[in-house]
This record gives C-alpha cells, structure tokens and sequence, in this order.
C-alpha cells in the first residue's frame, strides 16, 4: 500500500479537519491514542512506515508516523525515540508532542507525558484529542480538577467523544463525584455501548 494512503494525524490533513465522522472511525482505529498524517481504512502498515522513516530521515512527518506506529503495536519504547527525533526536526508540530505524550504514559513517565501534552495544547488548543491526552497526564500527576478541566473543554468542542467522557467519567470518580462521574459514563456509554471500560467503571461504582 502506498505511504500516502497509510496514516491517520492529529494535525495536518487529519481526521479533526476532515469532519467529525471521519475523526471517530480514525480514533477507534487509533486505540484512543494519538495520531496520523493522514486517513487511512486499514491497521497502519509497520513495515512501509518504517521504509518511510528511513528514505525520509529528516522529514519530521515520516518519523512521527514510524513512532506511532511502533506504539501501536505494542512497542512504546521503540516509538518514543521516533517521535523525539520528529520534535527535533519541527517542534511545532502539536500532534507530535501529544503522541508522545501518550507513550511517555505508556512507558510510566507521567512528568514527561504531562510536559509534552502541555506542548500540545500550546502550539493549538482547537483540537479535542490533545486536551484528553494532556487530561490523561494531569490526572496521572495528581491534578485531577484540572484533568476534568481539559475533558471538559474536549467535549465542548466535541459533543459526541466517547473516550472524553470515560475520562471525564474516571476523573470525576477519583474527584469523588459519584453522580457527576455515572452520569458522563452514561453518556460514554450512549456513544459506544460496547466499551468494556466504561461498564467495568461503572460497576466498580455502583457496587
């Protein structure tokens, strides 16, 4: 398959600018995490980002694709060099520094997760993907008011985030919200009732 055909970005001509339908089925294809330079169908091909990344070694797009999909299966620790190399090559780059924030948590270093998803957030706070992901840090970090802070403006700026709401659901939860955190679970639940976490979440609460 061509590369051109393969990634799914949180920026560029990525789902969040291609309409609201588009970004969902992206996002489920992501695994809830972060994001590609462009809108693909199928599971993203390892091997031909890899091809990219190495025909393409100053191209900061091609090793943020690698890295992410290094992450996406299952090698966090072999992405993150990836997507390093990618913020050296352009900083300002947001989706960049918000992939790695997801796999700096993949790879227990919330500090750092929380410091790139704040990057994020700063190169562009119009997408709702980067304050979940930067929420994810807060809340790893123990700031769980400003973590429902940023799930909350994610489903201002998009209604129907399922993922948005889970976390808003669990931040609540440890907020000790037990109403507040049932009902955006509810909601979660609403828009992808087959969520495993979100009924495991709720059962835990409601026991």
């Amino acid at each position: 398959m061509p590369s051109k055909t393969l990634f799914v970005s949180a920026a560029l001509c990525f789902s969040f600018f291609c309409g609201l339908s588009s970004f969902s089925a992206g996002e489920k294809q992501l695994k809830r995490g972060g994001a590609w330079s462009k809108e693909t169908q199928n599971s993203p091909d390892l091997k031909a980002a890899k091809k990219d990344a190495e025909a393409f070694p100053n191209d900061a797009v091609k090793q943020n694709d690698y890295g992410w999909a290094l992450r996406l299966h299952g090698e966090p620790d072999k992405a993150e060099p990836f997507l390093q190399k990618a913020i050296q090559l352009d900083p300002k780059l947001p989706y960049v520094h918000s992939n790695l924030s997801v796999v700096d948590m993949d790879l227990n270093k919330p500090q750092d997760a929380l410091a790139e998803g704040k990057k994020a957030i700063d190169l562009d706070t119009n997408q709702p993907i980067f304050h979940v992901v930067y929420g994810n840090a807060l809340l790893a970090t123990g700031d769980t008011k400003s973590a429902i802070n940023e799930y909350q403006t994610a489903i201002k700026q998009r209604e129907d985030y399922e993922n948005a709401y889970y976390n808003l659901g669990r931040a609540l939860h440890k907020d000790g919200q037990r109403n507040e955190s049932l009902n955006a679970l509810s909601k979660a639940l609403q828009l992808d009732g087959n969520d495993e976490r979100v009924v495991k979440l709720m059962d835990e609460i409601t026991k």
